[in-house]
């Protein structure tokens, strides 16, 4: 049975890690040995590669030739999975769609608002679109409502490997691209509208990029960060383009890893081991230096797939297993709900070690990993011959991986995955590299793999009944309530928003899956939108229902409002003086005091809606839950206990929400006077204005 038939479409870091990595063992996988990256290409290395100066029609021409030739020599068709097992119970393993054509390769994929998905490669097939003046780019939408695509090439520039993301209107921002054959990048700015579905060009930046990443931010600015340059550029609401002068930290031409955290700051921790907080504002305010893990993961993925949390995945050159020159199949949570101070656990090993892997969230939070290498030992691109075409699925109830049914066309570089509205996974690409046209691989083709959650688990094969939304806003707001119909709503288990896709080289910025808080009365959800513009950047989202039985329902497609800006402002008391970190410190545990005010990022609290105060990544605490007047208080990684939850008040006092009669209070009006909590008296001391 094909699913596509039958399945409904809806018309898609940090200072110091505090890193608690379990041994080995516990993910089932032996020691690596942690050597640098061999794959980390020059860019003569990088140009070679990616084909710089051959036009698509010679890739195609010559991929093919080499292809018939291998089949020929071999029987084997480059590019076909090498064996599938039996057909299992799709209830269990899920399914595989037979493969469509398409007219372009899907490198670059974005879901749009409208269900349909925006797909590039790079320069076009005609003879006279070549790449002296790369003025060219193949483009189009697919539907993969009935797997019909219209055309909507882009002239004037090659964007094959820019970085882009959705804007906060559901347009695509996309930015750099390929300027010439030495790799220069290009400075260029085009927005794809999804209404009309047409290019237009946007300002320039000021640096030229090639394989940047775009991250979408709470106040619904776009940071863009990489593919050459080390410094960082803000796409602004209004168009306009800014430099981001404070960060000169990363400037490799692999795509980074990076994300909004629910504290509205910008986390970057990767692929490389090292991460940073950003702060985006002005020219930015960069907090320290991390170690994620011990792994470079280059050519992993990544998935957001709770409140701050995200899955690391596969990736990199290691030795693991007694087996070198291997990426491994180690996985970590990253959990950035602490600010800077973020903690990193291991959790289970994919049953496989892979590159070139794209990680994508699915319906009901899980993760799903597709496509790979189980090699890194020949080029770190492309191994046929040590292919993974098995998906298998990671559910962070348990954090172990179960395999799921086998693809029929191998995925790795160039290759891309993308959560669609009705619940599967639109699958494709691979090729466009040197050592791809040389073993004949070029995937210009889709695949959709069908989860088990969409199956039946009787084992009839069958798809289950799946719950509906019958009606949604088409807005929502956050921390704003709304409410949802669904005949089903009795029996509903979960509601989330899940971004929609930006993916490219399994790296994708819009994908994030936000649980949200509800309750039910009859046949209504009334849910609670995003706690915060970090959790949720503002822009469209699928909104699914989950039943009991994990069967998720198609998405209701919804526009999150940018949230109200987090107060970020220093706490002036009345001798002039401010709430102050000492020597900026960043660890946990440091008491407070009153000192000059200076405008520095050690004065600077961030307020966000969950009632805690937020200072250089950690939160403002009552030591040990002691709420007596004159204890002192201190920073404290942020754990969402009372001992940080805080109530500023019209009289200019702020109280602990566990006990009102208590306020904060410098001790004296000497400057570096402790800060503490002590019985309300309305002195001036006890007084801050912000």
């Amino acid at each position: 049975m094909d699913p596509r038939r039958v399945v409904t479409v809806f018309c898609l870091l940090a200072a110091t890690f505090a890193v608690g990595l379990e041994s080995p063992s516990a993910s089932g996988a032996t020691a690596h040995d942690h050597r640098a990256h061999e794959h980390a290409e020059d860019d003569q290395q990088h140009r070679e590669q990616d084909l710089v100066g051959t036009p698509m029609r010679v890739i195609e021409q010559r991929t093919a030739e080499n292809a018939d030739r291998i089949h020929r020599e071999t029987g084997r068709r480059p590019g076909t999975a090498q064996s599938r097992a039996a057909v299992a119970d799709p209830g269990t393993a899920g399914s595989w769609s037979p493969v469509v054509n398409t007219p372009v390769v899907p490198v670059f994929t974005a879901v749009l608002p409208n269900g349909k998905v925006l797909i590039w490669d790079s320069v076009g097939d005609d003879a006279t679109e070549t790449y002296p003046d790369q003025s060219f780019t193949r483009a189009m939408v697919f539907n993969p409502a009935d797997d019909t695509f219209r055309r909507v090439d882009l002239a004037g520039s090659n964007i094959f490997c820019a970085g882009f993301a959705h804007l906060a209107n559901g347009n695509i921002l996309v930015a750099g691209g390929n300027a010439n054959p030495q790799l220069a990048g290009t400075v260029r700015t085009y927005v794809f509208n999804w209404q009309t579905e047409t290019w237009s060009r946007g300002n320039d930046m000021a640096a030229a990029r090639w394989y940047p990443s775009v991250a979408e931010t709470a106040n619904g600015e776009e940071v863009i960060i990489g593919g050459g340059p080390a410094t960082a550029e803000v796409y602004q609401t209004d168009g306009a383009i800014r430099k981001l002068a404070n960060f000169t930290k990363y400037s490799a031409r692999v795509y980074p890893f990076m994300g909004s955290r629910p504290d509205t700051q910008l986390a970057f921790f990767g692929p490389n081991t090292t991460g940073y907080t950003i702060t985006t504002s002005g020219d930015g305010v960069i907090t320290g230096t991390a170690t994620r893990d011990a792994i470079n993961r280059d050519y992993g993925s990544f998935s957001p797939y709770d409140i701050g949390l995200s899955l690391v995945v596969g990736g990199g050159n290691v030795t693991e297993d007694g087996v070198a020159k291997v990426p491994t199949r180690t996985a970590v949570v990253l959990n950035a709900d602490n600010g800077t101070n973020p903690t990193v656990t291991a959790t289970g090993a994919m049953t496989a070690g892979r590159r070139q892997l794209n990680a994508t969230v699915l319906a009901d939070g899980s993760v799903l990993a597709t496509g790979g290498m189980t090699s890194a030992a020949v080029n770190g691109l492309v191994d046929l011959d040590h292919a993974v075409t098995t998906a298998e699925r990671w559910d962070p109830a348990t954090g172990q991986w179960t395999v799921l049914a086998g693809a029929s066309r191998i995925r790795q570089y160039h290759s891309t995955a993308a959560l669609l509205p009705d619940g599967r996974v639109l699958t494709g690409g691979g090729g466009i590299c040197a050592v791809c046209m040389t073993v004949g691989y070029l995937e210009k083709n889709v695949e959709y793999f069908t989860p088990p959650y969409l199956y039946k688990k009787d084992g009839s094969g069958d798809l289950a009944d799946r719950p509906v939304i019958s009606a949604a806003p088409a807005g929502v707001s956050v921390n704003g309530v709304f409410t949802v119909t669904s005949p089903q709503a009795a029996g509903i288990s979960k509601v989330a928003l899940v971004g929609l896709a930006d993916v490219t080289h399994g790296v994708d910025q819009g994908q994030r899956y936000v649980p949200l808080k509800f309750t039910t009365s009859g046949t209504t959800l009334t849910v609670t939108g995003p706690p915060t513009g970090g959790v949720a950047p503002p822009g469209y989202y699928m909104l699914f229902v989950v039943d009991a039985d994990g069967v998720p329902s198609v998405a209701k497609i919804v526009q999150v409002a940018k949230g109200p800006n987090p107060l970020m402002s220093p706490f002036r008391n009345s001798t002039g003086r401010c709430l102050d970190v000492p020597g900026s410190a960043i660890a946990a545990r440091t008491y407070l005091q009153a000192y000059t005010c200076n405008n520095t990022k050690a004065q600077a609290l961030t307020r966000i809606s969950d009632w805690t105060w937020r200072m250089l990544g950690n939160c403002l605490d009552v030591p040990n839950s002691n709420f007596a007047s004159g204890q002192r208080i201190w920073m404290f990684t942020c754990n969402n206990t009372n001992a940080q939850k805080w109530r500023s008040n019209t009289d200019g006092t702020i109280r602990p929400l566990s006990n009102t009669n208590l306020c904060l209070a410098a001790a004296s009006t000497a400057n570096n006077a402790q800060i503490n909590i002590t019985t309300c008296t309305g002195a001036a001391l006890q007084k801050w204005t912000w």
